[in-house]
Formats: structure tokens, sequence, C-alpha cells
């Protein structure tokens, strides 16, 4: 692991909305019903054409990340952790990608790998082990892409917290990670945002 310094919130949201910008279902609910095409816009701008010094560009992408996922409010994505978590940016190799763990409690991740939750083994088993939903398809999708892509195409940082025990746990990146072990022989180093403090230990997902 390389430690590349200290990251900023904003960067982190950043990456959590780049990599979730692309679904249609996700641009759906951005757009809201009825549909608000300016706004869906706006996000799409902000995630594709990013300005970490627009201050407005800054918070439209907090705003959703927080309506989203709950960032800063304890709920969803961040049940039981506190407005205290401090972000550092690092740089790991893909076997150590392999070594971080999937939140608990998201039921395709543990169908896939359900002894030791270590996305290692979850790339080993996501070609015969269905997990009864659109997972399977989405990691060999990616992992298809990544295989054909000349170069390897750029993808958002993996989101991560610490765990009191030192290990890493995913909070966003679940497929990204699975599908960047199954084609490490293409990616050798991987870009990842990693979270540390003390509410680390109540998070509803460690």
């Amino acid at each position: 692991m390389e430690d590349l310094g200290l990251a900023t919130e904003d960067q982190v949201i950043l990456a959590w909305l780049q990599a979730e910008i692309d679904s249609v279902g996700f641009q759906q609910y951005l757009a809201g019903e009825p549909a608000n095409p300016v706004y869906l816009a706006q996000a799409l701008k902000a995630a594709r054409s990013p300005n970490l010094r627009d201050a407005d560009q800054n918070e439209l992408r907090r705003r959703i990340i927080v309506k989203t996922h709950g960032l800063g409010v304890g709920i969803k994505s961040f049940e039981g952790l506190a407005n205290d978590i401090r972000w550092r940016r690092v740089r790991l190799t893909s076997h150590e990608v392999g070594d971080m763990l999937y939140a608990n409690g998201h039921a395709a991740w543990t169908t896939l790998a359900p002894v030791t939750r270590k996305v290692a083994e979850g790339a080993s088993n996501i070609g015969h082990m269905f997990t009864g939903d659109m997972t399977n398809m989405l990691v060999l999708a990616l992992a298809l892409r990544i295989c054909e892509s000349h170069p390897v195409p750029a993808l958002p940082e993996i989101i991560c917290l610490r765990r009191p025990d030192d290990h890493l746990v995913i909070m966003e990146g679940h497929t990204r990670a699975t599908a960047i072990v199954l084609e490490a022989h293409r990616i050798q180093n991987v870009n990842v945002y990693v979270g540390a403090s003390p509410s680390v230990a109540g998070w509803a997902y460690l």
C-alpha cells in the first residue's frame, strides 16, 4: 500500500457520483418525477466535467450523495457513522484489492464470499455462483470491458473504511473491485480512498 496523502471529502463525493452517474436507474432517480432535465444536466456535468474548485458543483454533488447514501447524517450507506471520517488516498496492488472485504449485510456479496468476505473469494465465485440479481452480469461485463479496452479504462476510485483490526471494507465499488481482481493481469495498481474514524467501529456494514 502506497499512501498518496490526505484527501478531501469533496474528492470522495466526486468519485462516488462518478461511479453511479452512468446508471440509467440512478439518472432517472436524479431527474425525479416529473422529470427535471435541467437538474439532471447539472448533475451529469458535475460528474463528467468536474471542477473541485467550484463551490456550487461541490455543493450539488454533496446534496446528491447525502440524499442517496446518507453521507454525514448516519443513515443508509453511512448507518452508524458519525460525521467525523478523515480520508486518505492510497494506491493498492490488485492483490491488495483482493484482500479487501465486502461490506457486510449486502446479500449478493456475502453470497459470493461466504467464507472470508474477501474480494478474491468473490472473484473466484462470480462465474458459477448466482447471486439472484444482476451482480454476476455487471461484474463480468465490467471485466470484459477492462479486458478488451486499450488502454485500460479509467475507473473511479474505490471507497472504503479502515476497520479497527486494520482490514479495509468496501463502502462503494464492490463491482469494480471484483472485476479488477478478475483482470489483475491488466491492472497492476488501483487508487482507493480510505476513511478512518472512531465511529467506524459502529458502522452497520462492518
